[in-house]
């Protein structure tokens, strides 16, 4: 699933995030998830390079998204690993990628597995749109072997929501965070739960560490807020939650160069199978 924070860019049906069918959506959210992958990668493969991913590993990718990360990891696995990138929407994902690396559609919370299969298990940012996000963590653990890794990154939305945003920018984005809440289940704090999901589950040698970012205006550290924003606009509008001249200066501000605030926090959390 298409699967970086984005509130009110899709919808959700039993839990799956999907991406409307229109041009302009599918080019935005190609557009945002390219900006995402070169804001989140580099700390995600510092986390996956910590528990020494390695030539001939067997790695899943849960909601690969744009693919950015899995085909980095199928490049570090190389041709004796294994590396399956799934996602419910594949229009998004790279096929330009290395032998290692399989892409398949495949909704994590009923599809098959292979059970006690992989080295490493990892997602990024799925759980929070997922409703049965406890179910898809479980059958996460399950594929993966005795002795793997289970990996998963997701965001505490408080610090961005608590801190002093700029107006009209601040109204706008809270409104529209609130409204996605409400509208789907969508859990945007889940990043704070990680590390007790997986010690409640058993999982040993657990590390947590977050990773927060400035997003400059006009730049990749913002702009993927910024196209879910333009795309959750004309719903906001239509709701009358806000006004479209609010709605157009609150882009219009955090596209200006000297738009500076605080993003989310990203936890990444990381546990081993007992073996």
């Amino acid at each position: 699933m298409p699967n970086e924070s984005d509130p009110v860019h899709g919808t959700h049906t039993s839990g799956s995030y999907a991406i409307a069918q229109q041009d302009e959506a599918a080019r935005r959210e190609a557009q945002r998830l390219d900006a995402l992958g070169r804001v989140r990668d580099p700390h995600s493969r510092q986390v996956l390079e910590a528990i020494g991913l390695a030539p001939g590993w067997k790695c899943l990718e849960v909601g690969g998204g744009g693919g950015s990360l899995a085909r980095w990891m199928a490049e570090r696995v190389g041709p004796q690993g294994q590396v399956l990138s799934t996602d419910i929407d594949l229009r998004f994902h790279t096929r330009d990628a290395p032998e290692a690396l399989e892409v398949r559609l495949h909704d994590i919370t009923r599809d098959p597995l292979p059970r006690d299969h992989f080295d490493l298990s990892h997602c990024r940012a799925v759980l929070q749109h997922v409703a049965e996000r406890e179910r898809a963590l479980d059958r996460m653990i399950e594929a993966t072997r005795p002795g793997g890794f289970v990996v998963c990154e997701d965001s505490d939305f408080q610090p961005f929501e608590m801190q002093p945003l700029p107006e009209p920018f601040g109204s706008v984005a809270r409104t529209m965070i609130e409204l996605s809440a409400r509208a789907r289940d969508w859990d945007r704090n889940v990043g704070r739960r990680l590390l007790a999901l997986l010690r409640e589950r058993g999982l040993v040698e657990l590390e947590a560490v977050g990773q927060a970012w400035t997003m400059h205006g006009g730049r990749d550290s913002a702009e993927w807020w910024v196209l879910a924003m333009e795309h959750a606009g004309p719903a906001l509008v239509a709701a009358q939650a806000v006004e479209a001249d609010e709605l157009a200066d609150a882009i219009a501000q955090a596209r200006a160069p000297g738009f500076a605030v605080l993003s989310p926090l990203s936890m990444s959390v990381r546990g081993r199978k007992p073996r």
